[in-house]
């Protein structure tokens, strides 16, 4: 079955060429004519050769659920079948130091990676899901302080200005232009606190459970990973509705185009789309499942097939 699945991959073959054998002065001479006369043009330059990236991910041993590391893992087993040829070595960073090495150039990816507009200057990216929004984490008994709406939404600009309630967030990491964009506006007495765990945000969950934080924010799939705790609860953010672009992230340099388009090609069919949607799938309640149901088919119909990279 492997190399079924390896010969529908493609493949390229780099070759060297010799070096040329010394030409006689007369075709020299006419080679040199020939070479003045004729228009210049730019050689296209060769392309970059990958044969091994170094994926990174969070730690998330502090997940309850044994499944929860299986993000990055899944990834890799898809590509060591869709992409024969090229090995893979899986390293731990946080966050923050993962957006600070692919900034800087380095031979390295990591895998569901919230996508911005900001993030596209440094890195090229592919889509690989369509996640809910995060949420507001708070503790239960700290749900009535919340400011809300009539319909439940949490005000998150209030909510960011209250010293009386202390947030703990992730630094480093994007939770959605729209939620982005409400922290960078804070105000500068916030009694918010940014941190740089290895993991996926689990251990500020548990900073909350514990009451040495009174919220946070994770999508609904953070708590399933963590064992749904019965003390903390979800709230949904006022103004951050729509589900969140992730994919694979790669930097954004002659080796991360080439890395990025060969991820590409081995995902972007039927099998590549089963894949990443059945793990996705696996976090999800069925309520969230059915709620958006039509965006799920629609971006999954869409992976199925390679996407346009522009360099």
């Amino acid at each position: 079955m492997a190399d079924r699945y390896a010969a529908a991959v493609e493949n390229v073959v780099y070759i060297r060429r010799p070096a040329s054998t010394p030409l006689r002065p007369l075709a020299q001479l006419l080679l040199v004519l020939a070479t003045c006369m004729a228009p210049q043009a730019d050689a296209a330059p060769e392309p970059e050769r990958v044969d091994h990236i170094t994926w990174l991910t969070s730690d998330n041993s502090t997940a309850i659920n044994p499944n929860a590391n299986g993000v990055t893992d899944r990834v890799v087993r898809y590509l060591s079948v869709w992409w024969p040829g090229v090995t893979h070595e899986i390293v731990v960073a946080n966050a923050k130091r993962s957006w600070q090495m692919i900034e800087s150039g380095q031979q390295v990816c990591r895998a569901n990676m919230v996508r911005t507009p900001e993030r596209e200057k440094v890195a090229y990216f592919i889509n690989t899901q369509l996640t809910p929004p995060s949420q507001l984490v708070v503790r239960r008994d700290k749900l009535t302080r919340l400011p809300r709406t009539s319909s439940g939404e949490v005000l998150l600009p209030p909510l960011l200005a209250d010293t009386s309630l202390r947030g703990a967030l992730v630094d480093g990491r994007s939770y959605g232009t729209a939620v982005d964009e409400m922290i960078a506006k804070r105000p500068a007495g916030s009694s918010v606190t940014l941190y740089s765990p290895r993991d996926f945000g689990g251990r500020l969950l548990q900073m909350v459970s514990l009451d040495r934080a009174d919220y946070s924010i994770e999508p609904d799939m953070a708590l399933v990973m963590m064992g749904e705790p019965k003390d903390l609860v979800t709230v949904p953010i006022r103004g951050a509705s729509d589900p969140v672009m992730a994919g694979i992230a790669c930097p954004r340099t002659p080796w991360g185009l080439a890395a990025i388009r060969g991820i590409d090609r081995a995902f972007g069919r039927p099998e590549g789309a089963a894949s990443l949607r059945q793990g996705l799938m696996h976090w999800l309640t069925p309520e969230t499942q059915a709620h958006y149901a039509k965006e799920f088919d629609q971006f999954y119909r869409e992976r199925s097939r390679p996407s346009k990279i522009v360099p």
